[in-house]
């Protein structure tokens, strides 16, 4: 535990020196992806966390990225964190990019909820066809990691076939693109069944941490802003009705941190239907508490909480992007219900 609290702890005092409000502000209003910012990162070795030792990394299991990934929601870090950190370290084969250059996941799945809007693929034999209209830093990537069934491809972004369209993006941390398919022949085909729900199941855990650190980080701001902004010459944080939004804002952030906390806590070793249990319930409640607090943050500072002047706008904006990622609270309690159902209680 003390290991861990030392990397967040680390983590977070690289950002405060290096990652300032006006440096934040300016990547995220440039749509997500920063070149300097991402090989900074690789550099550092934040990417090799998680890979295995003997493939060159830290060694470290993707339950350790979880407090990592609180920092990067807090200080609303942009680019492909998650792909970076988590993909080399469960696909076989890829290793970080020492310039950051990031695996694209190329996944259908996402949500059940945008199943008809994302589009399919098809795998015959080694050829791949088909489209997914929402593949996050598909433009910049230098391998597609590509889900399709429960088979696991890893695709040459320039290899005969494969077309990349730049999209635009409402989530001002990510660049978004479209990717098609046409007889493309795939570089690696991985037999391991249960790799595809291992992937998202991290990836939703992750997810929801980041989720957490965004709360926490609209928490702060609004803290600040209330012991600071005047009105009948007094601090609105003086004020009842502004103590009580402050307080629910406070409880929904710290419940949400620490079911972030116990869930990667009991993350590890557990069979893939216990981590897909524990990561939907995680994620489910980050959907909705995260967007919570922020909107309430909103609500604090008033009318320019909206303008991207302040950093709850970004916060809100990053919050409602990340809400509906691998599930929103709705589509993940109707597969938790039918998981405990089928299942029981996990252990």
């Amino acid at each position: 535990m003390a290991e861990h609290d030392d990397l967040a702890s680390a983590v977070d005092d690289y950002l405060t020196r290096t990652y300032d409000g006006d440096r934040r502000r300016k990547l995220l209003d440039a749509g997500g992806w920063d070149t300097r910012l991402s090989a900074e990162l690789a550099d550092l070795g934040w990417y090799s966390l998680a890979v295995p030792e003997e493939r060159g990394g830290i060694g470290a299991s993707p339950a350790d990225l979880g407090r990592v990934f609180m920092e990067y929601g807090r200080h609303l870090v942009v680019g492909p964190q998650l792909e970076n950190s988590l993909l080399p370290a469960l696909v076989e084969g890829l290793t970080p990019d020492p310039a950051g250059i990031p695996a694209a996941l190329v996944d259908p799945g996402v949500t059940h909820d945008w199943v008809d809007d994302l589009g399919t693929l098809a795998l015959t034999g080694r050829e791949l066809d088909g489209t997914v209209d929402a593949v996050r830093f598909a433009v910049q990537a230098g391998v597609l990691v590509v889900l399709v069934g429960g088979t696991v491809c890893l695709v040459d972004p320039d290899a005969p076939g494969v077309r990349i369209e730049a999209l635009d993006s409402a989530d001002p941390g990510t660049a978004f693109g479209r990717v098609c398919f046409d007889g493309t022949v795939v570089r690696r085909v991985l037999a391991d069944g249960g790799l595809v729900d291992r992937i998202r199941a991290w990836a939703r855990l992750l997810l929801a941490c980041e989720l957490s650190g965004v709360a926490r980080g609209a928490l702060d701001r609004t803290v600040e802003y209330v012991a600071q902004r005047e009105q009948f010459g007094r601090p609105i944080g003086t004020f009842q009705a502004v103590k009580h939004l402050a307080a629910d804002m406070s409880a929904r952030s710290t419940s949400l941190n620490n079911l972030c906390l116990a869930a990667l806590a009991d993350a590890d070793g557990v069979s893939d239907a216990d981590l897909d249990l524990i990561s939907a319930t995680a994620k489910a409640h980050a959907a909705d508490a995260a967007v919570q607090v922020c909107e309430d943050a909103i609500q604090l500072h008033g009318g320019m909480g909206f303008t991207t002047e302040a950093d709850v706008s970004w916060y809100y904006r990053r919050a409602l992007a990340l809400r509906g990622w691998y599930g929103d609270a709705t589509e993940l309690q109707h597969r938790i219900g039918t998981a405990l159902l089928t299942t029981g209680s996990p252990r």
